[in-house]
């Protein structure tokens, strides 16, 4: 097959809480910084590690998810979002749930894409969509785990549908950056590796973004970026901070670690083999699942 040279724009997106239309009046400067992830594969994790290193402070005390704005949300008014933006005079850097081909492009600047493991996924999302103070519609989510992992296993890919959480948007999402892995700014990261390497992934995401730490301050900013210290840190770190969103902000990060999937059945697990085979080949199931032991 053969290789676009570069992403283009082409669909729109559009859910309960974002239209990727607002990119449109976005300014971006060479240097910018996009974190481009499905939903609940480590976006406030990432936004975490970019404040730290740029920043160079483990106790920098600012909120990343509240100066890394999620360019395609409505919860922010465009005009209010751009204007924070060309004010900041530190390194940007930006978050998008949304595919490379509902978002800008831009050579010099920088795209980083995080993925993990979609059963774990699935069980974050369910956490995540309880833990909030607003009713969010999923078709999939119902009280039975195993009925409702069934359907978000089987759900069907929506074009321009965002906010649908469910497997075939997620791989859709990874497919979408994984056409251009050979472009020189797009760079892959997987969940389970922040877990197993921190020390090693946040050397070479210093190096991804050509930041320079010396290794004393960067176990530093290690321990800072770890899961139980930004628990810890819960008011600094999550998304919508005192906003009354979440009915817990701690249990926003509410586990680090693999889920078990101990409340599935195995049936249900066959169905969802099933289904992403239809969707991605062996190669990046395995990648999507389990990580860099695989090489995409």
């Amino acid at each position: 097959m053969i290789k676009e040279d570069a992403p283009i724009r082409t669909q729109r997106y559009s859910g309960f809480a974002t239209d990727s239309t607002r990119w449109d009046d976005f300014r971006h400067r060479d240097d910018d910084i996009f974190i481009c992830t499905p939903c609940k594969c480590g976006t406030t994790w990432t936004q975490a590690l970019c404040a730290l290193l740029i920043f160079k402070n483990p106790e920098h005390q600012k909120k990343p998810a509240m100066i890394s704005p999620w360019i395609d949300a409505q919860l922010m008014p465009l005009e209010s979002m751009n204007a924070m933006l060309a004010s900041q005079n530190h390194r940007r850097f930006m978050k998008t749930h949304t595919p490379i081909d509902g978002i800008n492009y831009y050579p010099a600047s920088t795209y980083i894409a995080v993925y993990r493991d979609p059963r774990d996924v699935y069980f974050s999302l369910r956490n995540h969509i309880q833990n909030m103070n607003m009713d969010v519609q999923s078709e999939w989510l119902e009280e039975d785990v195993s009925e409702s992992f069934r359907k978000w296993s089987v759900a069907p890919h929506v074009a321009g549908a965002s906010e649908l959480f469910t497997l075939s948007e997620m791989v859709y999402h990874y497919k979408s950056f994984l056409n251009f892995k050979h472009l020189p700014n797009i760079h892959f990261f997987h969940f389970s590796e922040l877990k197993r390497d921190l020390l090693g992934q946040m050397q070479r995401l210093a190096g991804v973004l050509n930041i320079e730490i010396d290794a004393d301050l960067l176990e530093q900013l290690v321990i800072a970026a770890g899961f139980e210290s930004m628990k810890d840190k819960a008011s600094q770190y999550v998304p919508a901070s005192g906003m009354q969103v979440w009915k817990s902000e701690t249990k926003f990060f509410n586990r680090g670690d693999a889920y078990h999937w101990s409340e599935l059945k195995q049936k249900d697990l066959e169905i969802y083999d099933k289904a992403i085979s239809q969707l991605i080949g062996r190669k990046d199931i395995e990648w999507l699942e389990h990580g860099p032991t695989i090489t995409i």
